[in-house]
């Protein structure tokens, strides 16, 4: 028997696969912390997104701005570099098509632009 799925359902199926890995799971709540000057104060750059105390827990994954990198790197950001254990996951599930509901949810759910996940 043949099952017929559209792209659009295949999308939003990795989309709640995606939301239910970092949202719903039994690591606990999904924390993040800007990255900081050398005073202690918040910069925009960079953002690290990780489960239970910073420090501590497990990283998911980091999100950066074009201000983090040097002009040559610009045209990828902004950037999502995603924990290898994260990336290893989604990939044995769906191969590399996950990419695009992964930046989906980061808009969604943070209000972050990403252009590259790496």
């Amino acid at each position: 028997m043949k099952y017929l799925i559209s792209e659009n359902k295949i999308d939003k199926i990795m989309y709640d696969y995606i939301v239910d890995l970092f949202e719903n799971n039994n690591l606990g709540e999904l924390n993040y912390k800007y990255n900081e000057d050398d005073y202690g104060n918040d910069l925009s750059d960079a953002i690290e997104f990780y489960f239970g105390d910073y420090g501590d827990g497990e990283n998911a994954f980091r999100w950066y701005s074009e201000e983090y990198f040097a002009e040559s790197e610009w045209e990828k950001c902004p950037i999502i570099e995603i924990d290898t254990e994260y990336e290893n996951a989604l990939n044995s599930v769906f191969s590399d098509r996950w990419i695009e509901p992964f930046k989906n949810y980061i808009k969604n759910y943070y209000q972050l632009e990403v252009k590259t996940v790496q």
